[in-house]
């Protein structure tokens, strides 16, 4: 079910995007909060209607949506083709984007001057290796 797990991370993703929360969503679609919650976790399945709904409300394809339209396909071979040579790089890249504050952190990262930006990306770092040491 690689649809669901994709649909799931793309109506947070887009949901955030416009700066809504689930509840301004529900009352978008005319749902109850609890709905667009169960969707988002993959607890409830999306059916037809709401499809429809979200693809309106969020300006993209139910084929998009599901992780299935060919522009989403070819960008995602495009980037794991050239760096397929890096070991855990697709579950990085689905990690971040699952992490909409780790995202916006990193592309702050991206803004600071490179001299400090080196000593930032250090500290992040020696807290992942800290914090993986204590959990080994």
């Amino acid at each position: 079910m690689r649809e669901l797990e994709i649909f799931k991370m793309n109506i947070k993703f887009y949901r955030e995007r416009n700066g809504w929360s689930q509840e301004q969503l529900a009352e978008r679609l005319t749902v109850s909060r609890p709905v667009i919650t169960r969707l988002e976790s993959g607890e409830q399945e999306p059916d037809l209607t709401y499809l429809i709904s979200l693809s309106n409300e969020f300006n993209v394809s139910i084929d998009h949506l599901l992780g299935r339209d060919k522009v989403t396909s070819d960008l995602l071979y495009e980037v794991y083709g050239k760096y397929d040579t890096e070991s855990n790089l697709s579950q990085i890249i689905d990690y971040l984007v699952k992490q909409p504050k780790i995202l916006v952190s990193f592309d702050k990262l991206l803004e600071v001057k490179s001299k400090n930006r080196k000593h930032i990306e250090d500290m992040i770092v020696s807290v992942i290796d800290s914090s993986t040491k204590l959990t080994e």
